[in-house]
């Protein structure tokens, strides 16, 4: 175990632990956008920068990868750290100026106007996180992914054809942290990625549990109630416990 100081509060934590978990294990809040804790870290959005200091020496750190290997005091709101996120929060809002998140960002870190000369010609929602392409990954369905460089860089099915893997399954947009990628669902059917996709209901409550090729996949490893939704699953569990 090595300990390490946080804001003046001490830790002990696992040689490779990372420093975002292990603030968050003293409750402390470090801002991220790329982050979530279901899939493996990126450090695409640099948003959660701290000050890490150790044999003496000081250095900006991305917080969801720098490993704890050695004995070091972490700041996680001095001004050094404060500016960075400053820059990283306008970078990401000239190419955004509509993310809610990132105006709620911009308001909270006290981040100037945009100057236009710096905005994206065509702005839009995705600040290119890669947390939908982390995503479909993990799911082991590879259906999109980065393109492009610089200003162009963009997140795409492969040729920017509707793509044949998809299942239809929303994790992508569940995950996105600004709302770009769009669902569309209308009564039975659900489009995503310039594809329609029927959507499986609940046999007990109606509400969509899935579509027809996500269902087909996930039946193959997990057959057992595939015609219920997590909440009527819980509900019938409960039951049965409480019957025995």
């Amino acid at each position: 175990m090595i300990e390490i100081t946080i804001d003046g509060k001490k830790i002990e934590v696992e040689k490779e632990t990372k420093i975002l978990e292990a603030a968050n294990r003293l409750g402390i809040n470090i801002p991220t956008l790329c982050y979530h804790e279901g899939l493996p870290p990126d450090g695409n959005c640099r948003l959660c920068q701290v000050e890490v200091v150790k044999g003496g020496k000081s250095k900006l750190a991305i917080a969801c990868m720098f490993p704890v290997r050695e004995p070091m005091e972490v700041f996680t709101d001095n001004e050094n750290v404060m500016e960075a996120r400053r820059s990283i929060i306008k970078l990401h809002l000239n190419r955004c100026p509509q993310a809610k998140i990132l105006q709620d960002l911009a308001e909270e870190y006290g981040v100037e106007p945009l100057d236009e000369r710096f905005v994206a010609e065509n702005p839009d929602l995705c600040i290119r996180c890669g947390r939908c392409v982390r995503a479909c990954e993990a799911l082991g369905n590879n259906c999109i992914g980065f393109s492009g460089r610089g200003w162009n860089r963009e997140i795409v099915p492969p040729f920017n054809e509707p793509p044949e893997g998809c299942l239809g399954c929303a994790a992508c947009a569940e995950v996105c942290p600004t709302g770009a990628i769009v669902v569309r669902e209308d009564n039975d059917t659900r489009e995503i990625w310039g594809r329609t996709f029927k959507l499986v209901r609940c046999k007990s409550c109606g509400d969509p549990i899935g579509t027809e090729e996500y269902i087909e996949k996930r039946g193959k490893e997990e057959i057992e109630g595939m015609d219920l939704c997590p909440r009527c699953k819980k509900r019938d569990e409960a039951e049965r416990v409480g019957n025995i």
